[in-house]
């Protein structure tokens, strides 16, 4: 038989790299070199991060929760001169309804009240664009109103 021709032996290509992971993954075993997972302080990074993500999850929320106005002495003491920007009920528990009213002040600032022990006849009087103006020391609450005169509603709590 005769012999055929075999194209010469040419060198293996160089393999991909990833531009954060360098040759992770890439290569054989066999080649020697070895693959540094950010040498001995990863398992030491890798708890930190962890430690960090953990105590985000935990202290963040509290942080960044507003004030709930929920309690009589508090909407007394409350001063309110803004407009309501969302109105919405918590019922997951159908014997302890919230009625959730969130007003937003003249000064950029909101204000959250919680009317759950309060009577529910205030907060279907009101609705999300009219304006709410209360003194302290009083539940009396001045709603203006755009298609009616502005009306005077009381804040009376259950006992």
């Amino acid at each position: 038989m005769s012999q055929g021709y075999t194209p010469p032996r040419r060198a293996p290509r160089k393999k991909l790299k990833m531009p954060l992971f360098g040759n992770l993954g890439s290569g054989n075993s066999g080649q020697g070199e070895q693959v540094d997972w950010g040498g001995k302080n990863f398992t030491k990074l890798v708890f930190i991060v962890g430690t960090l993500g953990l105590l985000a999850q935990m202290f963040l929320p509290n942080l960044w929760a507003e004030k709930m106005y929920d309690t009589q002495s508090e909407i007394l003491d409350l001063d309110l001169d803004g407009s309501i920007r969302k109105k919405y009920t918590d019922a997951t528990n159908p014997n302890d309804v919230h009625y959730i009213l969130v007003v937003k002040q003249k000064d950029g600032t909101r204000r959250k009240l919680d009317l759950h022990k309060a009577d529910p006849v205030f907060f279907d009087q009101v609705a999300v664009p009219q304006r709410l103006k209360k003194t302290p020391g009083s539940l009396d609450v001045l709603v203006t109103r755009f298609s009616k005169l502005d009306t005077t509603i009381k804040i009376r709590f259950l006992p």
